[in-house]
C-alpha cells in the first residue's frame, strides 16, 4: 500500500517586536520610542476672550513689596467706583490683562 504523506505543519507566525513600556531617558536623550504628543489648547488673548463683567477691575495698579496691589477699583459691590484700595497679597509678576485671585479669595481683572 502506498504511504500517506502528511503535510508539513504551518510555520508559526513571527512574534511582534517588543516595545519598552517606560523608555529609559537622560533628559533630551531617550532610549525608547518618543512619548505621544499631547494636544494643547491654543492660548486665548485678552481681546479674544470674553470679558467677565462680574469681576471688578483694578486700574493704575502697582504691586507692593508684600505682594498686595494698590490701585483704583471699579465694578465692585464692596467699593465705590474709582476708589483707591489695597488688596491682600497676590502672586508676584502680575500684568495688565490678567485676572488675579488674592490670598483672601477676592478676584480682580487688571487694566
Amino acid at each position: 500500500a502506498p504511504k500517506k504523506v502528511e503535510p508539513a505543519p504551518a510555520p508559526a507566525p513571527a512574534p511582534a517586536p517588543v516595545k519598552p513600556k517606560n523608555p529609559f531617558s537622560f533628559g533630551t536623550f531617550s532610549l525608547g520610542p518618543p512619548a505621544p504628543k499631547k494636544e494643547v489648547a491654543p492660548a486665548t488673548t485678552a481681546k479674544a476672550a470674553a470679558v467677565d463683567t462680574s469681576i471688578p477691575v483694578l486700574r493704575n495698579f502697582v504691586q507692593n513689596r508684600d505682594g498686595s496691589l494698590t490701585g483704583q477699583v471699579s465694578g465692585s459691590k464692596n467699593f465705590r467706583n474709582n476708589e483707591k484700595i489695597t488688596t491682600s497679597p497676590v502672586r508676584r509678576g502680575v500684568k495688565k490683562g490678567m485676572v488675579v485671585k488674592t490670598s483672601s479669595g477676592s478676584q480682580y481683572r487688571l487694566e
